[in-house]
C-alpha cells in the first residue's frame, strides 16, 4: 500500500472511531438499544464508568490514527498496535454476539474493524519492505561510493 492509501486508511480509521466514539458517549441508552439484548443502567455507578473509558479510549485512538496519517515516523508502531487492537475488537464482539447480549450490529461494526484490521497490516507490511528496499539502495549507493572513491 503506498503512502496516500495509507494516510486515507489513516484518516478513514480516524473518522470512524471518532464518530463512533462521540456517538457513543452523546446517547448511551440509544447505543444500548441499538447493540445490545440488555439495557444500560444509568444508576449503575461501574458500568458507566467503565463504558466512559471504553469510549474514551476509542476517541484517543482515533485522534492517535489522524495524527500517524500526518507524521509518517509514528505510522508503523500505530499500525502495529492499533491493527492488533482492531482484530481483538472483532473477537470481542463475535464472543458478545455468541453469549446472546450482542446484536448483529455488533458483529458487523466489529467485521469492519477486522477488514480495518487486515488493511493496517497490509499498511504495515508494505512500509516494512518499502523501508528495506531504501535501506537497501542506500547500502549499495554508498558502497559504489566508497568503490569510486578507491579507485
Amino acid at each position: 500500500m503506498n503512502d496516500t492509501w495509507t494516510r486515507r486508511l489513516l484518516i478513514g480509521s480516524a473518522a470512524w472511531n471518532i464518530i463512533g466514539g462521540t456517538t457513543s458517549l452523546l446517547d448511551p441508552a440509544n447505543h444500548f438499544a441499538q447493540m445490545y439484548t440488555v439495557a444500560a443502567r444509568p444508576d449503575d455507578a461501574l458500568l458507566m464508568y467503565f463504558y466512559q473509558c471504553t469510549w474514551i479510549n476509542v476517541l484517543a485512538w482515533g485522534a492517535a490514527y489522524l495524527l500517524a496519517a500526518f507524521w509518517r515516523g509514528s505510522r508503523p508502531a500505530v499500525l502495529a498496535a492499533g491493527g492488533i487492537g482492531k482484530a481483538v475488537y472483532f473477537l470481542a464482539c463475535a464472543a458478545l454476539v455468541g453469549s446472546g447480549v450482542g446484536k448483529p450490529l455488533v458483529l458487523l461494526f466489529g467485521l469492519g474493524d477486522l477488514v480495518m484490521a487486515g488493511l493496517f497490516a497490509w499498511a504495515f507490511l508494505s512500509q516494512r519492505s518499502s523501508a528495506q528496499a531504501n535501506d537497501r539502495a542506500f547500502s549499495s549507493k554508498k558502497s559504489m561510493q566508497v568503490r569510486t572513491a578507491r579507485i
